[in-house]
C-alpha cells in the first residue's frame, strides 16, 4: 500500500513514517495540508492519513479540495480532539475513519488495513471534469446529451476521472477496474474506444487521451 502521511509534527511524521515503512508501506510524508493536497492531485495513493490542525491549511479543508476534485482514496483523520462535532466536521469532510491522538501504532497499522479492503467499494457518486458529470449510481454521464454506461465503463471512467493529474498504464486500469477478472491490454483499449465514442456523442469537452500500448488520461479541450 501506498500512503499519504500529513502531520506537522515532525517527530511524530518521522516516527510514524518510519513504522509504516518497516510494516512494508511506501509512504510520502508532508507537513501541511497544502502540500497534501498537492500531492493527493499528482500521485495516486491507497490511502490518505491527515492530520487535522496544520499550519498553511488544515486537514479538514485540504480533504475537502481533494474530494472536490473526484479523488475517492479512503482516508483516515489523526486528531487530539476527542468531541463528536470535531469527529462529525472530519466525516463530513470525506474522511472515513479517524483516530484520536495518542495513538497505539498497531491500532493505526490495524485501521489501514481495514481501509486499504475497503478502498474498492469506495466511490463518490457524482464526479465531474470539464463540462462531463459522470452518475456512479445511475451510470450515465452527462454534458450536452446524456448516456448509459456499461459496469465495467463506470469503473472505467470512474478511475481516469479520479486521477486527473497523472497518466495511467493499461496494467494499472486493469489492477483497478478487472479485479480478479480475466483480461488484458486488449481489453481495456476496447472499453477505452466504447468510452471515447460515448464522450463524443454526449458533446463533451473531455477526450481521452493515449494510443494502444502506451498509457492514459482524461484531458479537457
Amino acid at each position: 500500500m501506498k500512503i499519504l502521511f500529513a502531520e506537522d509534527e515532525t517527530d511524530l511524521r518521522d516516527v510514524v513514517s518510519a513504522y509504516l515503512e518497516y510494516q512494508g508501506y511506501l509512504v510520502d510524508a508532508v507537513g501541511n495540508g497544502r502540500e497534501a493536497l498537492a500531492k493527493a492531485c499528482s500521485d495516486s495513493y491507497d490511502t490518505i492519513v491527515m492530520d487535522v490542525m496544520m499550519p498553511e491549511m488544515d486537514g479538514i479543508t485540504a480533504m475537502r479540495r481533494i474530494r472536490d476534485t473526484g479523488n475517492t482514496t479512503p482516508a483516515l483523520f489523526l486528531t487530539a480532539k476527542g468531541e463528536v462535532t470535531d469527529r462529525v466536521k472530519g466525516l463530513d469532510a470525506g474522511a472515513d475513519d479517524y483516530l484520536i491522538k495518542p495513538f497505539a501504532m498497531e491500532e493505526l497499522s490495524a485501521r489501514l488495513r481495514a481501509l486499504g479492503r475497503r478502498k474498492r467499494d469506495y466511490h463518490a457518486r457524482t464526479l465531474t471534469f470539464g463540462n462531463l458529470e459522470l452518475d456512479t449510481e445511475t451510470a450515465e454521464i452527462q454534458a450536452q446529451n446524456t448516456i448509459g454506461l456499461s459496469h465495467k465503463e463506470v469503473r472505467l471512467l470512474s478511475c481516469l476521472m479520479a486521477n486527473t493529474g497523472r497518466d495511467l498504464s493499461a496494467d494499472e486500469l486493469l489492477e483497478d477496474v478487472w479485479i480478479d477478472e480475466p483480461a488484458n491490454t486488449d481489453t481495456v483499449w476496447m472499453y477505452v474506444s466504447y468510452l471515447r465514442a460515448k464522450l463524443q456523442s454526449i458533446q463533451a469537452n473531455v477526450v481521452i487521451a493515449g494510443d494502444r500500448g502506451h498509457s492514459f488520461r482524461l484531458k479537457e479541450i
